[in-house]
């Protein structure tokens, strides 16, 4: 079944390149009208441009979580209303544990779990109100074990995100709005252009690849979709079998 998104309001944080330009890319040719989010406002108006008609740039640096509310309340007014929310701004380092400082673990969380809770804080407000409409939240691999390839801190902020899905979908519910994560693994993005293929062959992925953005995106596209309508408070595993190898 291809997804019809027509007419849909959807922000998608981080999203000037890799799985987040992934995902704005196949929402825009499913019909629906993307905010394209980066940090400067030359990179979201350049990444919105080659995305089409239907992309509406937004810009704003996430390391103040506060700009990530403010970014999805300019995107409604912009939009005329919000529909959907994929919360993918984030990013991190491998990092052994004795090299965490506090100033670096706060910056961590505040990008990829503070950005994400006044992100969706602000989403569902204008939800709540017209009692529809789907969060997306973009986790990792990392926020259901040991961190393994990311820093403590990535995987730490990550599983909170998780946790916050699940507390906001038990929430929203009531209010026909749905809640949903997927969690990537090893996706072929610059993080992981310095993997030799070596290394590659040593991840032992059951399904012998890394996944491309586009697999991402997919899996966001179906959890926004009325294909998943009775779905909410899950995370889906997009990581070609490597969390249960």
């Amino acid at each position: 079944m291809v997804a019809d998104m027509q007419g849909k309001r959807i922000l998608v944080t981080g999203s000037t390149r890799g799985i987040g330009r992934a995902i704005a890319s196949l929402l825009v040719e499913r019909g629906a009208r993307v905010g394209v989010h980066g940090r400067a406002e030359s990179s979201a108006r350049a990444a919105a441009s080659a995305i089409g008609c239907m992309a509406i740039p937004v810009w704003g640096d996430f390391e103040a979580p506060e700009i990530a509310g403010q970014a999805v309340r300019v995107f409604a007014d912009a939009a005329g209303g919000i529909d959907g929310l994929v919360n993918n701004a984030g990013g991190g380092r491998a990092a052994a544990f004795r090299a965490l400082r506090l100033d670096g673990w706060r910056r961590t969380f505040a990008l990829n779990l503070e950005a994400a809770m006044l992100a969706g804080q602000a989403a569902y407000e204008r939800m709540r109100a017209q009692r529809t409409g789907g969060i997306v939240n973009v986790a990792s691999i990392a926020a259901h074990g040991p961190g393994k390839w990311m820093g403590a801190d990535y995987a730490a902020a990550k599983a909170g995100l998780v946790s916050l899905t699940r507390s906001l979908a038990q929430e929203a519910g009531r209010f026909g709005i749905r809640v949903n994560a997927v969690s990537p693994g090893l996706i072929e993005t610059d993080m992981t252009r310095v993997l030799t293929p070596e290394m590659r062959a040593g991840l032992a992925i059951p399904l012998g690849r890394l996944g491309r953005p586009e697999d991402v995106a997919e899996a966001v596209l179906f959890l926004l979709s009325a294909a998943a309508a009775y779905v909410t408070g899950s995370v889906l595993h997009v990581d070609g079998g490597l969390w249960t190898s």
